[in-house]
Order: structure tokens, then sequence, then C-alpha cells
């Protein structure tokens, strides 16, 4: 079963499904089922972002309770409403234990405290692939999901993570974005020129938004002419208290000659805490 789980996702490109199913390289172009459409591409693949939750968590994020669009991460949303009302997971949020079932702590040492419930686990493994393609700022890896937990706050972002473990950071750099399909991505040593316009672009389009990040976009990959970015300094998860990053993300903007930018994919999380402001 194949889903389309983008959290956060304000959608320029209309994203279908196909039963493709590649174990080789593929690019955003290549499969792009309607070229004379401009606004026509099709993937078949799974996108989430992927994060420094604290010292020792990198995980895959999946957002919760995002409502807007053709989004349809309610699939998750469903199944933690479903396990919530038997095992009362949102009592963690007034910090009674007694009436939380089936239910442990992942990890507190982060701007999110993670916990594990066996059944909704149990529940999610069941909607999710066995593994996926985690792209880092250099290189990737293909990992394996074994293990499910989720993250609840009243003013923050809530979401179901899927930990990563054996992602050689050495090698592959920072973590970013995961996908079910292997990407045929570029590692250029410079994008200062698309990063410059990805940058103006933002200072526009951000002008009169009363919540905004001081992070600018850094361009670290691309496929064509879309072009993969972060706006993250990495340590909210680790050290908040040295951290500038209220609302990390990643996005996926297509730039094209003497077309104006467009935002072809888009995810982030809210630590600022805007619902409470």
């Amino acid at each position: 079963m194949t889903l389309l789980l983008i959290s956060c996702h304000h959608k320029n490109e209309k994203i279908t499904k196909t039963n493709t199913e590649s174990k080789t390289f593929n690019s955003l172009n290549r499969i792009d089922t309607k070229k004379n459409e401009e606004d026509s591409v099709t993937i078949d693949t799974t996108l989430f972002s992927v994060y420094n939750l604290s010292k020792k968590t990198i995980a895959i994020v999946a957002n919760l309770e995002y409502e807007g669009g053709d989004y349809s991460g309610n699939e998750f949303d469903k199944i933690f409403n479903q396990v919530d009302e038997k095992d009362s997971l949102y009592n963690v949020l007034i910090d009674d234990r007694n009436k939380v079932r089936n239910f442990e702590y992942y990890d507190t040492l982060g701007t999110f405290k993670l916990i594990r419930s066996n059944t909704l686990e149990l529940e999610v493994k069941k909607i999710v692939d066995k593994s996926y393609y985690v792209y880092g700022t250099k290189g990737f890896s293909k990992i394996t999901i074994n293990k499910v937990v989720c993250a609840l706050n009243t003013c923050r972002t809530n979401f179901i993570a899927f930990p990563i473990e054996k992602f050689d950071t050495a090698k592959n750099g920072k973590a970013i974005f995961c996908s079910k399909q292997l990407l045929k991505i570029n590692y250029q040593k410079s994008y200062s020129d698309i990063e410059r316009k990805i940058r103006q672009y933002e200072e526009k389009e951000s002008k009169n938004y009363d919540y905004k990040d001081e992070i600018k976009p850094k361009v670290f990959a691309n496929i064509g002419d879309y072009y993969f970015t972060y706006n993250d300094d990495f340590q909210w998860g680790m050290y908040p208290e040295k951290s500038k990053c209220d609302f990390p993300g990643r996005t996926i903007y297509i730039v094209k000659k003497d077309k104006p930018i467009k935002k072809f994919w888009v995810d982030g999380l809210d630590l600022f805490g805007i619902p409470c402001d």
C-alpha cells in the first residue's frame, strides 16, 4: 500500500500514485508522465522529512493533525486516534502515566519527548513500507523501519516518527529526507546561484508572515530543475539553548530559467508553538 503522506504540503504540482516500483535509480523528470502540461508530475513515492530529534535519535517524521489541501496524513491520524481511544496516549501531556496504557518513554533528551506505544507501533507498521532511502547532505543509505514512536505537545507539532539506526553521517552527512523510491539525486559542489534565487524568492514570499525563521534555505542536491533544500541549524534537538531555529523544514523547489520559482514539496515542524502564542 503506497500512501502519499506529505505533512505541511503546499501542492503546486499534481501528485498521483502509480503502481511502478523501480529497483534502480529514478529521476523526477524521468517519471513525468505529462510533460506537455506544466503542472503535472507523477511520483510513485512517499516523501518524509528526517530530523535530528536528540543527541541519540535521528528519525523519519510524519506530522499529525495537519489539515489542508489533499494531504493524506489523516491515515496516521486515524490510527493514532483509534489507539488513543483505547490507551489514552494524550494523558502523557498531563504527566499522568497511570492513565496511559501500553507505552514507555523512548527518548526524553531532545526538544520533543518521544514515547513508544506497542499498539501504535503494530498498527502503523501495517500501512508503511518496511524500508526507505534516507538522503543526507552528502549521500544516501537504505534503512529498515524497526520502531515507531510519537511526540505529543500542547503547542508544538505532534508527529509519528521512525528512528533510524546505522545511518553513516560521516559518509552521508546530515539526514534530510527519505523516500520509498530510489532517486537519482545529484550532489554538486556549489549551488550558490540557485540558492540566491531561492532566498530572494523566500524573502518576498515571507515579507508579511507573522511567523518566520532566521535560518535561510540551504540547497544541497538536485534532480534536474528540482532543488532539494533544508532550513535547519541541527542544534534544536541536541542543544536547544544554542539553536536559532524555530521552524526547521525541508523544501523541494522547481527552478527553471526565465520562469517563476515554484514549491514542489514543503514539510516542517513548529518548535515555536504558534497555537499557544
